[in-house]
């Protein structure tokens, strides 16, 4: 009769355990970013734009490097690539090649006809690499 209890015993801690697995992992997947380590370690670059920009205006548009929960990584200074698509519109940047301080970088574009482009931002050079920013700007013209 003992041996009948022991193994009463473990059947029931067994289930026990598996019945916490299942509930802890049922709540992994409903709450998952408790769950979540977020690192302060710069993942991506992040430009930030208008969509729209006046012709013949000189606007200032700044990049960051930021975590996947887009806070900025203060202790990047890496090198970053700047591009248009198409390459031969009207659309001029300051500069082609931009270097972060403490985290960000900024620059000018400016237009001299109605175009979109595509501003591409790609990591050259630094700590880590860092996956790339695309965005779309439009130059209109207001008058």
């Amino acid at each position: 009769m003992k041996s009948w209890r022991k193994v009463e015993i473990g059947q029931t801690l067994l289930s026990a355990i598996i019945l916490i697995s299942l509930a802890s992992l049922a709540f992994y997947y409903v709450r998952p970013t408790l769950f979540k380590y977020s690192s302060p370690e710069a993942v991506k670059l992040i430009l930030s734009t208008p969509h729209t920009i006046d012709i013949g205006r000189i606007e200032v548009l700044t990049i960051y490097a930021a975590n996947s929960e887009d806070q900025i990584d203060r202790s990047r200074n890496d090198t970053i690539d700047l591009s248009l698509n198409p390459p031969h519109s009207s659309a001029k940047l300051s500069a082609a090649r931009v270097t972060l301080l403490n985290g960000e970088a900024t620059f000018t574009i400016t237009g001299t006809k109605n175009e979109v482009v595509t501003l591409t931002a790609t990591w050259a050079n630094g700590r880590t690499k860092l996956e790339p920013a695309v965005t779309t700007i439009s130059f209109l013209s207001l008058l």
